[in-house]
C-alpha cells in the first residue's frame, strides 16, 4: 500500500508541475492573436480603395470624353473643372481610408463615398448639350433665354454630392424653356 501511495504522490506531484507551465503558455498566447476588427478594417480598407478607384477611372474618362470636349469651349472648361474638383476630393477621401484604423472611420468614409455621384456629371453634360442644342432657337424669345441661361448655371452648379432636387432645379429651368420655346412657335 505505501508503494501506491507513493506512485499516486508522484503522479500528483508531476500533474502539478506541468499543469501551471501549461496555462502559462496558453496565457501567454493569447494577446498575440489579431483582433477581428483589425482583420475586419483592412477588409473594409482595402474594398473602400477600390470602390474610390472605381469612381475616380469613371470621372477620368468622363473629363475626356467626347461629349464633354463636344461642348462649348467656356462650359467644357467649367465641367472639367468641377469634375477635377471632384476627383481632388477622392483624393483626400483615399488618404482618409488609408490611415483608418476603426470599423467607426471606415462607415464614415462608407457613406462619405456613397453620397458621391458621379452620375451627376452625366446629367450636368446631358443638360449642358440640351441647352445649348435650344440657344438657336431660343434667340428670339428673352424668356426661354432667361430659363437656358438658369438652366445652364443650375447645372454647373452642381457638384458629385449634389441632391436630385439640384439636379431636378437645373431640369425644370430646361423645361420651362422647352415650353416656352412650342407656345411661341404655336402663337406665331
Amino acid at each position: 500500500m505505501n508503494t501506491t501511495r507513493r506512485i499516486t504522490a508522484t503522479a500528483l506531484a508531476t500533474v502539478a508541475l506541468v499543469a501551471p507551465s501549461a496555462l502559462t503558455a496558453t496565457a501567454v498566447a493569447a494577446p498575440d492573436k489579431p483582433t477581428k476588427p483589425a482583420k475586419t478594417v483592412k477588409a473594409q480598407t482595402k474594398q473602400l480603395l477600390k470602390d474610390i478607384a472605381g469612381k475616380d477611372k469613371r470621372l477620368e474618362r468622363l473629363s475626356t470624353s467626347t461629349a464633354v470636349e463636344a461642348m462649348a469651349d467656356d462650359t467644357e472648361t467649367e465641367v472639367v473643372a468641377n469634375v477635377t474638383d471632384a476627383r481632388t476630393a477622392l483624393t483626400e477621401l483615399r488618404t482618409t481610408v488609408e490611415a483608418a484604423d476603426s470599423t467607426v472611420d471606415t462607415r464614415a468614409a462608407r457613406k462619405e463615398l456613397r453620397s458621391f455621384r458621379v452620375e451627376n456629371f452625366r446629367i450636368v453634360v446631358n443638360i449642358v448639350k440640351k441647352v445649348e442644342g435650344l440657344e438657336e432657337a431660343a434667340a428670339s424669345d428673352p424668356e426661354a433665354v432667361t430659363h437656358l441661361a438658369a438652366a445652364e448655371a443650375a447645372a454647373l452648379a452642381i457638384t458629385a454630392t449634389s441632391t436630385k432636387a439640384d439636379l431636378r432645379t437645373a431640369r425644370e429651368h430646361v423645361k420651362a424653356a422647352q415650353a416656352e420655346l412650342e407656345s411661341g412657335t404655336t402663337t406665331a
